[in-house]
């Protein structure tokens, strides 16, 4: 069997390896940075829930206030 020549695929195989890594840790990072912005997208629709009926809470008891007095 004979040695295939040597055309630098060894070194490029080396350096597409260590891009794949590095483009894999980014995609986590980024998976990452899309969960922590769902958590928080989550959370702040919560609190304008809760802002919204403590909002409409208020002229329901002004009115129920008035009724009674």
């Amino acid at each position: 069997m004979e040695n295939p020549k040597p055309n630098g695929w060894h070194e490029w195989s080396k350096h597409v390896l260590l891009e794949l890594e590095r483009l894999g840790k980014e995609q986590n990072e980024t998976d990452d940075a899309i969960t922590s912005i769902k958590v928080e997208i989550a959370m702040l629709k919560v609190k304008s829930g809760v802002w919204g009926a403590i909002g409409g809470l208020i002229p329901v008891l002004i009115y129920i206030a008035f009724k009674i007095l």
